[in-house]
């Protein structure tokens, strides 16, 4: 007898605008469509999110425009911010530099975020218009055990494939916790605003840069915890060795900006754990460990700062409201705990990118979704979103590179 072959659902491509060829006709039906239908198909009714801005028009970007107030204490950040030491260390602290006002906005948003998540975990996936996002509908569901994990928490949701559609909502951005800015007013104004955008300029020692990737990190009581890890970069600077300061520089580096509105405690809060010097190792393959033990062992106890010469050594932060992290990419960082009886830990990370400064190359983003892609290519955006996300349809600055660590 012939072993029948489980065909696995594929999940919509991370950055079809880039991509040299399309096969699956209806990816190539939903690119050859209007932004309209695909914004429509990417919120369903049952979100009851009227005022998503992926289907704002010019007169709501310019009402945002009209509307804005700081953020952040530019005094604050610039007492804090030091570009050289955030080199060399890998990571920086801003403490309390949100405005008091921002503040309150941002929970009050990233809780609505959470929010919006929830109902489409709760929702039936049939009222969902799949082919419109690209992809037939598909015939798994989760289970009701999966869904009640991932209620009110991030990055809980099964998704090592597509076979329920998980990957294809990811990709579009229907799960608000990928791309919450793409739901929230707010939320939309930090990752375009002129204080948000000044602040990455300078971390990022970069005149031009592109937005990466949004996430909702919400941790709620009960949360094991999030193993050490660091990120790749791609444009071949992983895993390739140590650096020195001035190599580093010119990497395409991504900044992780991860936003504390009410901050959190070293001690079983869901806080973030790093290793300060970690990022010029380059070691996102080799520094992957479940516990502090076994990182504290196996990694750190044979390393030292290759600048400053100090043995490395876990940091556990803890921080008032109002604060924010940033945190290259190849730094080596994981989550805390989040004991049952506290309250839920909220977080929204914004991350930008470089182009590297030897090549000209700007890699492709993590995660826009296509609609975003598509309205940016077809001039529906304002010039500031646009060029944020230019790398997400333009294959010339891209070198036709489609993902986002590719080398």
């Amino acid at each position: 007898m012939v072993p029948t072959v489980e065909i696995q659902a594929e999940p919509v491509p991370q950055n079809p605008l880039l991509e040299e060829v399309i096969e699956d006709p209806l990816v190539t039906r939903m690119l050859g469509g209007s932004t309209e239908a695909l914004a429509a198909a990417t919120r369903p009714s049952f979100l009851s999110n009227p005022d998503s801005p992926v289907t704002w028009g010019p007169t709501d970007w310019e009402a945002l425009e009209a509307r804005r107030e700081d953020i952040f204490d530019p005094a604050a950040i610039e007492e804090q911010l030091d570009p050289g030491k955030f080199l060399e260390e890998g990571y920086a602290v801003f403490e309390e530099v949100m405005t008091e006002a921002a503040r309150q906005k941002w929970i009050e948003a990233v809780k609505e975020g959470q929010k919006i998540n929830d109902a489409l975990l709760r929702a039936d996936w049939n009222e969902i218009d799949w082919e419109v996002l690209g992809r037939a509908p598909p015939k798994k569901r989760l289970t009701e055990e999966e869904i009640g994990e991932a209620i009110g928490g991030s990055q809980q949701v099964p998704q090592s494939d597509d076979e329920a559609g998980v990957r294809t909502l990811r990709n579009h951005g229907v799960f608000a916790e990928y791309f919450p800015s793409g739901h929230i007013p707010f939320l939309m104004d930090v990752l375009t605003h002129p204080q948000m955008l000044d602040y990455q300029r300078k971390c990022l020692a970069a005149d031009t840069i592109y937005f990466d990737h949004n996430q909702l990190l919400t941790r709620p009581g009960g949360y094991p915890g999030g193993g050490w890890h660091s990120h790749r970069i791609g444009g071949n600077s992983d895993d390739c060795g140590t650096a020195d300061l001035e190599t580093y520089r010119a990497q395409p580096n991504i900044n992780l900006t991860l936003c504390y509105p009410e901050g959190f405690d070293a001690d079983e809060d869901g806080g973030l754990k790093i290793v300060k010097g970690s990022h010029l190792f380059r070691d996102p393959a080799g520094c992957r460990f479940p516990s502090d033990n076994e990182m504290e062992v196996e990694w750190v106890a044979s390393r030292s700062h290759p600048v400053t010469g100090d043995p490395l050594k876990i940091e556990r932060l803890s921080l008032p409201p109002g604060s924010v992290v940033c945190c290259l990419s190849h730094a080596a960082h994981a989550i805390a705990p989040k004991a049952a009886a506290r309250r839920t830990r909220w977080c929204s990370l914004y991350c930008y990118k470089k182009g590297d400064d030897r090549t000209g190359l700007v890699l492709p983003p993590s995660a826009i979704p296509p609609v975003w892609a598509m309205k940016a290519q077809r001039g529906e955006l304002p010039d500031t979103l646009t060029d944020l996300m230019r790398h997400s349809f333009d294959r010339t600055l891209t070198r036709v590179r489609v993902y986002a660590h590719d080398d």
